[in-house]
Parts: structure tokens; sequence; C-alpha cells
């Protein structure tokens, strides 16, 4: 364990210095807020603790945090939170940098691409239930409206790791006049499987000469993030896998891989309905050039509103023949405490956590930011809004993508593959199997890089 951190610290220190970005603890701005209470989060001599908070820059949340942590403050005198805020371009550098140097935050918040990371680092501490104010583990997946599916992106070996602040899923949104544009309505018309998906999207589809000027539907192609929420979910509905982040086997080289890497193939090809050369699917919708669009959350609403489209939210399809009833992948963020800080402090953070996640409607309300309480969901205002059921609806039967070291690079590795395809036209029976053997030895890497 040792030697795997003393690695990762010095190939977090060169990533650093090469990005010029060493700023110290404390000067991304934000406030203090003291507190501390007997039964958690106060140190056995009754001195004051400090406990460090980090958050990427989300501004609608940022008035919101400052006020539950002076609440906080007020009924918890002895705790003393340093909240930062940092910027978006800076955070996960920042912080996968200072967790491997040992000066890292007490209390952080992050997605769930950078937690295998950090977990097979060692540096994550188990969720200290009774100091959140649960009385066990299984306490806080109750609390939680889908918490089977939605807490299992921060357990690992049956023990929780962290408490949400936000979960997302993808959604399918259509423009609704375009589709009657088409002599078609979403509400009756909208397909429920992949299959069905491409006979609408050749109806909505419009050619001027041999040029597409209206996609019907388009997977996004922009980040190869993508190959993670978009695609590995069609491996998963037929039965297969990508990566199994229990046991980090990869296959790859499979037929649920190959039936859908067909589909993103056909559908830029052989069906010509769409590809990576044209605008990405988000700006194409909010152009009103794409009928509909699969990678927006529900936070793409507003943008929506602000362009004058026309809208109506749908679930993701799935395959005709799928096996799991999965939509498109999970992904959530979730507060994390630092195994590396003292006890006492520890025990302060998750106190911590466990007020700030105990604000739900605020959150969605003046912040956009799901968590699917129970209490929250029963709501009037969760009922009423016009997207969150559906929302929610896809959650309780959705997967998350594999919590695995070098998430990103692996994704780079199934876009490549993709494109290899796509693009340059190679033979789909070599790429896959030379695809599997790439991401075989990058995760071999990166384990190796943590001492496994």
């Amino acid at each position: 364990m040792r030697e795997r951190k003393q690695l990762w610290v010095w190939v977090a220190l060169l990533a650093l210095l090469l990005a010029g970005c060493a700023a110290p603890a404390g000067d991304a701005g934000g406030i203090d807020s003291g507190q501390a209470s007997a039964e958690a989060g106060q140190s056995a001599d009754g001195e004051q603790i400090d406990v460090t908070l980090w958050m990427h820059e989300h501004p609608p949340r940022i008035a919101l945090d400052e006020q539950l942590i002076q609440q906080f403050m007020d009924e918890n005198p002895q705790i003393h939170v340093n909240y930062e805020v940092i910027p978006v371009s800076e955070y996960d550098l920042k912080l996968r940098t200072a967790m491997a140097a040992g000066s890292g935050p007490d209390l952080f918040n992050q997605w769930t691409a950078e937690i295998g990371q950090f977990y097979a680092s060692d540096i994550l501490a188990p969720l200290n239930a009774a100091a959140a104010g649960y009385a066990d583990d299984a306490a806080v997946v109750a609390n939680y409206d889908g918490g089977e599916s939605l807490m299992a992106g921060i357990m690992f070996d049956d023990r929780l790791y962290g408490l949400p602040t936000e979960f997302s899923i993808y959604a399918c949104y259509a423009n609704d006049d375009l589709w009657a544009e088409a002599g078609l309505d979403p509400a009756t018309d909208f397909p429920t499987t992949w299959e069905g998906l491409r006979d609408v999207a050749e109806q909505l589809t419009v050619h001027e000469d041999d040029t597409i000027v209206q996609r019907g539907f388009d997977f996004n192609w922009t980040w190869p993030g993508f190959m993670w929420l978009q695609f590995n979910p069609q491996v998963t509905q037929l039965g297969g896998y990508i990566v199994n982040d229990s046991d980090y086997s990869v296959a790859v080289d499979s037929p649920e891989v190959a039936q859908a890497m067909s589909y993103w193939t056909n559908w830029a090809t052989e069906w010509d309905l769409g590809g990576p050369q044209y605008l990405g699917s988000r700006d194409a919708f909010l152009a009103g050039e794409l009928a509909i669009e699969c990678s927006f959350g529900n936070w793409g609403v507003p943008q929506m509103e602000e362009a004058n489209i026309n809208w109506s939210v749908h679930k993701a399809p799935r395959w005709e023949a799928a096996v799991n009833d999965n939509y498109l992948d999970l992904y959530a963020y979730y507060f994390m405490v630092n195994a590396q800080s003292d006890p006492n402090v520890q025990e302060a953070a998750w106190k911590l956590a466990g007020y700030l996640t105990s604000f739900p409607e605020e959150y969605f309300t003046e912040a956009g930011l799901f968590q699917s309480q129970v209490d929250f969901v029963n709501s009037d205002t969760f009922k009423n809004d016009p997207v969150m059921p559906i929302f929610l609806e896809q959650m309780r039967t959705s997967q998350f993508s594999p919590r695995i070291v070098a998430w990103n690079e692996v994704a780079e590795a199934l876009a490549g593959a993709r494109d290899r395809v796509v693009i340059g036209g190679e033979d789909l029976a070599d790429v896959l199997p030379e695809t599997d053997v790439e991401i075989t030895r990058i995760l071999e890497r990166a384990l190796a890089d943590l001492g496994q």
C-alpha cells in the first residue's frame, strides 16, 4: 500500500508541475464556518476541529452552500469549515494531485469517473454512517428512492464510501416542431427500441440535394466520455460489458460490443443518418437542426427554453433483444472523506456531509441538483416537475459506467476504435480484438503504477 501511494505522489506532482497550477490550499476563495458537537466531530480534549471542504465551481449552489455551512457553524460551534470553490477547469487535476501528495481536503465532491482511481489508491474513508446521522449503511440506501442502483456508484465490497450531492442520467429530448413538420407526434410515435429509432430518424432526416440539413437523431461524438455514457449502456442492455470494475476483466471483443459498434458505424455510413463530421448533437438540437437528442440531463431544459425549442422528454431506447432493463448510464457526484485525515476530522467531515445532503429540495430548486431522497421524491415539487419523474424512472433500473482507474484513457481507446471503423473504414473484426488488448494494457499499466 505504501509503495503505491508513494508512486502516485510522484506521478501527480509531476503532472502538477507540468500544468503550472500548484496553488496552495485556500487560494481558490470561499468562506470559513466553524462548528462541532458532543456526538460527532469533537476532539477528545474539546479543541476546535478544522475541516477543509473542496467543491468544483457551480455558481447556482455557492450561496446555498455558504448559507447551510453557516447554519452548521451555529449548530456545531467547535467545527471550523474551510469552504473552497475551485474552477471546474482546474478541479480534477488539483484534487488528484493534492490527494496523492497528502495535502488534499478532508471532504470533497467528485463524480463517478474519478472514484475508481481514488478507491484503488486507498485514499477514501468508508462512510461513518453514525456521524452522518444514519443508523448504518443500509439506512442510507433506504433513504433514497432507487437507492440500490444509485448508491451502487459509491459502494465497494458492500461498503459505502460517500453521500450523494447529485444523481444524473441522460434522457431523450424531442423537438416537437420538427416532429410535427414530419407528420409525427413524439407523444405517440417516440421509439422505445434502438431498431425503432432508426426508422423514426429516417422520417425526421431532411436532405437538400445530397446534403443532410436536418438530422433525425445522432449520437454525441464530441467527447470520448460518451463512449461510456451512451455506448456502454447499449452493450450492458445486451448482457455484455466492456470492463468489469470488480475484477478488471475486459470484454471488448464480444458479440455485444460488436452489435453496438455496428449500429454506430451503420448510423454514420450505410444508413447515412449522422456521424462525427456534423455539428455536435447538443449544439445541433439547440440550433433546431436535430429532432432527437439523447445526451442532455434535466439541466438541459433551461438551455432549450433559451433557444426557444418546443421540447418534450422521453426515455432512452433499448434493444429489442435486451436482457437488462437499463437505459443510458448513470453518473453522480458524491461527498467523500480523505482517509489520510485525522480520525476526529473524518468524523466531523461526515457530520458536515450528512448535514449538507439533508436539504434535497433546496439544492434542486436553487441549484438544479437532484438527490432522490424519499421525502423529496414524494413532494409536490418533485411530482410536478416536467422532467424529473421520467429521469428517476430511468435511474431506478440503470447502472453506472465502470468505476476504474484510467477511465478517461479507456474512453479514448474506445473512441479510437469507433473512429477506426467509422472514419477509417477498418474491419470491425480486426479492430475489436486489438482494442481489447489495448484496453487490457492500459489498465495493467495504471494498476501497476498504483502497486497492484
